[in-house]
């Protein structure tokens, strides 16, 4: 398991567009946001139209915060304070499992994982973890591995 991330280093203020996001987190809820129009969903929350219709209409869609590792990259060289002493980490692109639309589209989020490189695969189911942090305005998902895959695959050396 990496190193803890040094929250303290990091300069978080929720704002108009990610406020109902942190409360949520707060709860151990992760949201996406959702436009009522179309039922586009979308990650990050901080864009204020619908990508797929342009309603200016937004909502939010509480996941079960499961998914598959899509894609990671290890950091070995961090630029953040707050992780200098957690390197090396790793930080996955997760597809959320109920954040497929009809036409196939398919949510991603970026998370920072609370397994090493050598658990760590494409195509390995992962779930949602919520740490505390000093700041009580302030819970930060995580992601952790939470079983296997027949096809998973690793980044060769």
């Amino acid at each position: 398991m990496p190193a803890p991330i040094d929250y303290s280093k990091l300069r978080i203020v929720p704002d108009f567009d990610t406020a109902e996001w942190w409360a949520a987190t707060k709860e151990h809820k992760y949201l996406v946001r959702r436009c009522p129009d179309c039922g586009h969903k979308w990650f990050p929350p901080i864009f204020p139209a619908c990508a797929r219709c342009g309603s200016l209409k937004t909502g939010w869609f509480e996941t079960a915060g499961k998914g598959v590792i899509y894609s990671y990259v290890v950091v070995v060289q961090p630029i953040v304070g707050a992780f200098v002493g957690t390197a090396p980490y790793v930080v996955a692109i997760i597809e959320l499992d109920d954040c497929r639309e009809a036409d196939g589209a398919v949510t991603r989020v970026a998370g920072v994982m609370l397994n090493d490189e050598p658990e760590i695969a494409i195509g390995l189911p992962c779930e949602v973890v919520y740490e505390e942090t000093a700041d009580p305005r302030i819970v930060m998902p995580r992601w952790r591995v939470c079983g296997a895959a027949p096809n998973a695959w690793r980044f060769a050396e």
